[in-house]
């Protein structure tokens, strides 16, 4: 038995919800060190003036030194938020099947993360870990409240 073929521009719109939603992840993660680099965290921002090379090089011996502990909890918890509104607006943008766009964006980040973190530096690892358990499980959550209310306003005919 064969399923009708849906139209191209519902297709369309499903890549467009997917792709929008993984840009949407990737900023938001630069956005907020960015942010809160700027703030509250002056040495962060004398980190970005220098080098790329040395950037590369600090970044990989001490990670700490750049990005303090509070920085990265703060970045941690504010993008833990925003991967929740993410997930809720994917839910929310999907032309069709909800829930399993969130889930291909969340793959998606999970993938991003765990190839960083197989190419990152031992140092880094530990940051990248967490960025690999928490993100995707955020945007998750935010999908799947996104998608209990959905049912539960959607009119029964």
């Amino acid at each position: 038995m064969s399923q009708p073929s849906l139209p191209p521009a519902m297709l369309l719109r499903s890549f467009l919800t997917v792709a929008s939603g993984y840009v949407m992840t990737v900023l938001s993660l630069f956005s907020t060190f960015a942010l809160l680099g700027y703030l509250w965290f002056p040495g962060f921002v004398e980190y970005l003036a220098l080098a790329p090379s040395l950037q590369e090089e600090i970044m990989a011996s001490d990670p700490w030194s750049v990005i303090p502990v509070p920085m990265f909890c703060l970045a941690v918890v504010f993008n833990c938020v925003l991967c929740a509104l993410i997930g809720w607006l994917v839910v929310r943008t999907a032309p069709f099947a909800f829930f399993p766009h969130a889930v291909f964006v969340a793959v998606l980040m999970f993938v991003m993360h765990l190839q960083t973190i197989i190419q990152d530096a031992p140092e880094k690892k530990t940051m990248t870990l967490i960025f690999l358990l928490c993100f995707p499980i955020s945007l998750l959550i935010g999908a799947k409240i996104s998608a209990n209310r959905l049912i539960e306003t959607t009119p029964e005919y």
